[in-house]
């Protein structure tokens, strides 16, 4: 398998209609070029199967995608398509992540990463398939009321997607959450690989909240405090770039804003008990 030496990240193109973007898998060109090109989307992507199989790779976890089941990518998680059948088919929904309700954005963010696979029924896949279908019909016409229309037929779509992730890993009511988890749960979600080399300071000014305040409400929920969870961040973001890329340990090092890369390697290896080089062998 061929590994990248720069994960690449993508917005959505000009065809999105307000942070919304429906296509037919039929439509994704030639099979061949999207094999094994690994990158990040800055948006959610979901893909439903009506035929075929493919294999994706997301996170270090191996998904088979075939008809009757959805596969949920959340914003900025490596992946990459390893195998396709000639025969593939189904639809590709790509939604910026401020399009989706608070109560339903909590519910996504929060799927386990080897949980993201979900089966479906006949009947719900042919639900969803024909809710797609009039999503790209009106996508492609020039309506007075096209963007409400298109809104109407998202949000059907995305509720009963939600309703199907529900069933099968049920996830906490943010309402019904305390304030330090409610709190905690906000502040993970502002992690990502962009912002993890920030103190817990920036976090705690982006909540409205003192830094004080924020580490006893992630140590009160989690047992750990919030600098843990960036240095977690940065380790998971490492182990990332020793399985998809081709980078020296050195490369990484520096990405992740470490000007000593041997000092790079030993907290490596103080949280997972191996050296850079060692993950990369064992895991590929």
């Amino acid at each position: 398998m061929p590994y990248n030496n720069e994960i690449v990240t993508y917005s959505q193109g000009p065809n999105a209609v307000g942070g919304i973007y429906v296509k037919d898998h039929n439509c994704l060109g030639k099979k061949s070029q999207m094999i094994n090109h690994t990158h990040r989307d800055d948006y959610y992507v979901i893909s439903i199967a009506t035929n075929g199989a493919m294999v994706m790779d997301c996170e270090l976890n191996k998904f088979q995608v075939k008809r009757n089941s959805i596969l949920i990518v959340k914003p900025y998680q490596i992946h990459s398509l390893r195998e396709i059948t000639e025969d593939y088919n189904g639809y590709f929904l790509g939604v910026q992540d401020f399009r989706i309700p608070n109560h339903l954005s909590d519910l996504l963010f929060t799927i386990p990463g080897n949980k993201q696979l979900i089966s479906i029924s006949e009947e719900d896949l042919s639900l969803l398939t024909q809710t797609f279908d009039l999503m790209r019909c009106y996508m492609k016409k020039d309506n007075t009321y096209q963007t409400q229309i298109i809104n109407g037929l998202f949000s059907t779509a995305l509720h009963k997607i939600c309703s199907l992730v529900e069933s099968e890993h049920p996830i906490t009511d943010l309402a019904l959450l305390s304030q330090p988890a409610l709190i905690t749960s906000k502040f993970k979600r502002l992690i990502t690989h962009q912002t993890h080399l920030n103190l817990p300071s920036f976090f705690a000014s982006q909540l409205n909240i003192t830094t004080a305040h924020l580490n006893d409400c992630v140590k009160k929920t989690t047992g750990q405090t919030a600098s843990y969870w960036l240095k977690k961040s940065i380790i998971d973001e490492a182990k990332r770039l020793l399985y998809y890329t081709d980078k020296t340990v050195k490369e990484i090092a520096f990405n992740l804003g470490f000007e000593d890369h041997t000092y790079f390697s030993r907290m490596f290896k103080k949280n997972t008990y191996q050296t850079p080089l060692e993950f990369r062998i064992e895991y590929r």
